[in-house]
């Protein structure tokens, strides 16, 4: 095998590795970021449109967008960018809820890898916030062996969820109600999106440069370290309790949703002329121009 055989098996190994670690880490992240940025936006669409923007922010954003700028500013102090200004719950006629403005040494690797973290802190942060509750306010849905897939994981934090033991218990009511509330401001603003694009990319050089020394060191007859498969096991429970708690996030997001559907369905019957109803409501949720 001449050398440049050899160069493109290892571009072609290491870009397959790549795909590999970006798919498996990230893949179901991007996914379920997607599906509540996309949930969020027609809710509170649906919701304004029903009882006004205001009355949101009284049953799920004093807890919500705290929570959400909360995530970003633990992140900023985790990869070492300086906070400006915050303001953690501060409603804007413009339509802000709330901001945290950072700056960062552009010239540090770290911190320019922090702006992918910081960007989707909401997300990471909002599920940290979620299972903490759950361990405080129902200790007993805890997985007792973090072990398995994903799909065990989450049977086996939320079997028997749902229960008419449970509706007689008022703990599970707050934790029902305070992870409602969180899980419908988890979701990316666009400044959140533009922020992360940035440090993800920088993140990606750095995950090809690890790969690219690992195979040359393979290449080289290195066998595979042994701590290699003792980071994945570790990783693969951890990833299965995070998404199992991000599934939740967007159930309930999703149960919201409809709610305000619902809700804006009974407004539009009750209130608005029988020939504008259907027009009014398209008008008022996809912006439509009359």
């Amino acid at each position: 095998m001449d050398i440049s055989d050899r160069l493109f098996v290892l571009l072609y190994n290491t870009l397959g590795a790549c795909l590999e670690q970006i798919l498996w880490l990230w893949g179901a992240l991007f996914l379920i970021g997607f599906a509540l940025y996309f949930v969020s936006k027609f809710r509170s669409r649906a919701f304004a449109a029903s009882v006004g923007s205001k009355a949101e922010l009284f049953l799920t954003g004093w807890i919500g967008i705290p929570v959400h700028e909360m995530g970003h500013a633990v992140f900023c102090f985790i990869f070492k960018h300086k906070i400006t200004e915050a303001k953690f719950f501060s409603p804007e006629k413009d339509g802000t809820m709330g901001y945290v403005r950072h700056e960062y040494n552009p010239k540090s690797t770290y911190q320019k890898i922090g702006n992918f973290f910081i960007g989707i802190a909401p997300m990471l942060f909002g599920t940290f916030t979620i299972y903490a509750l759950l361990g405080i306010l129902l200790p007993q849905y805890l997985p007792q062996e973090l072990s398995g897939s994903i799909m065990k994981t989450n049977w086996e934090i939320f079997k028997n969820f749902f229960s008419f033991d449970n509706f007689g218990n008022w703990k599970f009511w707050i934790f029902v109600y305070l992870s409602f509330g969180i899980a419908s401001h988890m979701k990316l603003s666009t400044q959140d999106f533009k922020g992360a694009s940035g440090g993800f990319i920088t993140l990606l050089c750095l995950i090809f440069l690890v790969n690219l020394v690992a195979n040359l060191l393979l290449a080289f007859g290195l066998k595979d370290l042994s701590v290699s498969g003792w980071f994945t096991t570790k990783m693969d429970i951890l990833l299965s309790l995070f998404y199992s708690i991000m599934l939740y996030a967007l159930s309930i997001s999703v149960i919201y949703l409809l709610f305000s559907y619902l809700l804006l369905g009974i407004t539009n019957f009750l209130i608005l002329p029988a020939s504008c109803k259907v027009r009014k409501t398209f008008s008022k949720i996809f912006h439509v121009r009359e």
